[in-house]
């Protein structure tokens, strides 16, 4: 849920209310509910309401955190100030308004996302003599702060990226939940220390000038990447990067970044084969359980697939007389197309069964807003199918929908994963496992063997032709070997890649005002379990997840069940770009100086039908940067 943003004057340089207001702004449509500020002294606490503070909330002296000053009556006296823009959730009265304090008034926060396990920490912290007055998981997260100090973050379950101003120890502690489901960016200049849910934050502020990264620029280009580094394609903008916090200590203007959470690497698991898969049943529908709480109507994405397939059944199996609204984006006579699947799905649960079916001239009418809204250009047009999904959501009443990201990084789900199976059971029966994965994956034999040459000789894509001379040293691509233990791929995976899914997922849910929930990334007791069963069981006779198949089983149907092919929000990508060819092409030419645009005129045909995805990457960043120069 919501957006979160903030600053901290260094030198009363920065006039405080406007720039953290244009930043709030700026995030609005992740918080259409509500916005709230609080500004802070060596003297003074004041929490300020805006035209689009709920009026209930400037009324009421029931809470310390209830504003009763304009935020135009703020002064420039006041070196820290919170915003938050609120979408409703759990407690959807005053009581849940935000930035919130403590009884005290001497912890303040700002909170994005969910606390899932609140109702257990609330009554573990009753019992240590905390008391409390809302039905929040933010105010459950301030007591916990307050009696484990950062040791708290090992005891949530969920996704979150929160600062808290701590007076009495003249700090600010900043954190972001174990796998990077909610985001967390921010400015450290000479003036100012910022921080904000989304990019454009600092940039409709004017706390910085766009500018482009360009090693970032060429990484996304040639090797699909974003967000691998502190700073992505924004140039000065960092990353509060998964499982760290922040403390920014307000007396020396320094700030420090810790982990607190890794992924043990260590198999202990002595469960039987059946034990196991009770076990995930257990876990499985527990992480779903926690995430169906809330004070709103939950829907779910269904692709058809199998992991959306499982939490659409397992909701029904917990509300069997809700009927859920299920949102499918259908390509009609397309191969890839999962409507029959999604179909079969919605019938078996009696579901409110809901599609979209985006077009080419609907991508590329909406394109600007796409990339606007993603902050980043993107490398999928999934991202788009994704998109569309939400807003049909949105149109639909709903404001929390539940999603399968993550569910292929801990169960063994892509192609690749095959790979590292293979290679940790390298040996006489590595033909027989090859052989049986054809019913699973494309030319098994093939992806091995082309696997093997590129690890032994170091192979990578060569992208040289398409920059111009002085950019040359850009185009050849990264080669990535795949590790030789399935549970250590997986785990980069899970470390890496994932957080770029939910990036998207992040940005597509909260541009309609939409909270995206996805228990296979972020329940860490399901993700601790699994990464503690020897990869060599989450394959078993060419069957991708297979644990999770026998987990989940009773609630799916039988073809759903039996399906091995993967698809995913797949879009008709090369049809689409041969149709609007020349606004590609023109767009491309036009804003980015470095491509080799007669060799991308003379050759486009052919380069889409081998390079598609990277002709996307090329559109979209020209259109990223188009945006992003104009906002």
């Amino acid at each position: 849920m919501c957006g979160i943003a903030g600053l901290i004057s260094k030198n009363k340089s920065v006039s405080v209310n406007e720039t953290v207001f244009a930043m709030s702004q700026a995030i609005k449509h992740r918080g259409p509910d509500g916005e709230g500020f609080a500004f802070f002294s060596a003297s003074a606490n004041t929490p300020a309401f805006s035209n689009e503070t709920p009026q209930v909330n400037i009324e009421s002296n029931q809470f310390k955190f209830n504003p009763s000053v304009a935020l135009n009556d703020i002064n420039t006296d006041y070196n820290i100030a919170l915003a938050h823009r609120r979408l409703s959730i759990i407690d959807l009265s005053e009581s849940g308004h935000q930035p919130m304090c403590d009884t005290s008034g001497e912890y303040w926060i700002t909170f994005n996302g969910e606390v899932y396990n609140y109702i257990e920490l609330r009554e573990e912290l009753k019992s240590k003599g905390h008391h409390f007055v809302t039905q929040t998981d933010t105010e459950v997260v301030i007591a916990a702060y307050k009696e484990w100090g950062a040791n708290c973050l090992a005891r949530f379950n969920g996704m979150f990226a929160f600062a808290i101003f701590d007076k009495k120890n003249s700090t600010v502690f900043c954190a972001r939940d174990r796998v990077g489901v909610k985001p967390f960016y921010f400015v450290n200049t000479n003036d100012m220390f910022a921080f904000a849910s989304e990019y454009k934050a600092f940039i409709k502020s004017d706390i910085i000038k766009f500018e482009i990264n360009e090693q970032q620029q060429f990484d996304y280009l040639v090797n699909a990447n974003l967000e691998t580094d502190a700073q992505s394609l924004f140039k000065h903008i960092e990353e509060l990067k998964p499982s760290h916090y922040l403390v920014y200590h307000l007396n020396e203007h320094q700030y420090t970044i810790k982990p607190y959470y890794t992924i043990s690497s260590i198999v202990n698991n002595t469960l039987t084969d059946s034990e196991l898969v009770a076990k995930i049943e257990e876990k499985v529908v527990n992480a779903i359980k926690l995430r169906l709480r809330s004070d709103v109507e939950v829907g779910s994405c269904l692709s058809g697939g199998l992991d959306s397939s499982i939490i659409a059944g397992v909701i029904h199996h917990l509300q069997p007389q809700s009927n859920l609204k299920l949102f499918t984006a259908v390509f009609p006579n397309e191969k890839f197309d999962e409507s029959h699947y999604a179909q079969v799905v919605s019938k078996s649960i009696n579901a409110n069964w809901q599609t979209v079916s985006p077009t080419a001239d609907d991508f590329f009418k909406d394109i600007e807003t796409l990339n606007y809204y993603q902050d980043l250009p993107v490398w999928s047009t999934s991202t788009y199918s994704q998109h569309r999904v939400m807003k049909l959501a949105a149109d639909s009443g709903i404001k929390v929908v539940l999603d399968g990201q993550g569910a292929d990084e801990l169960f063994g789900g892509y192609a690749h994963h095959y790979y590292s199976y293979w290679k940790q059971n390298l040996g006489i029966h590595t033909f027989s496992q090859i052989k049986e994965s054809e019913a699973t994956i494309y030319k098994p034999f093939q992806l091995f063997f082309k696997q093997q040459l590129k690890s032994i000789f170091n192979l990578s894509a060569n992208y040289s032709d398409y920059f111009s001379n002085s950019k040359k040293q850009f185009g050849k691509s990264t080669h990535f070997p795949f590790s030789n233990n399935l549970n250590e791929e997986l785990k980069k995976d899970y470390n890496g890649k994932l957080k770029s899914f939910l990036k998207c997922e992040d940005r597509c849910s909260m541009a309609f005002g939409i909270e995206s929930r996805v228990p296979f990334a972020d329940d860490v007791e399901l993700v601790d379990f699994l990464f503690s069963i020897d990869g060599n069981k989450k394959i078993k006779n060419g069957i991708s997840k297979y644990l999770l198949r026998e987990a989940t089983k009773a609630y799916i149907p039988k073809k759903i069940y039996e399906r091995r092919d993967k698809v995913g929000f797949e879009t008709p990508l090369k049809q689409w770009f041969i149709e609007y060819q020349e606004q590609v092409i023109d767009t491309i030419e036009a804003q980015l100086d470095f491509v080799n645009n007669s060799f991308l005129k003379n050759n486009y045909k052919s380069i889409l039908e081998t390079k598609a995805p990277f002709i996307l990457r090329l559109y979209s960043l020209a259109v990223w940067k188009k945006v992003y120069m104009d906002v």
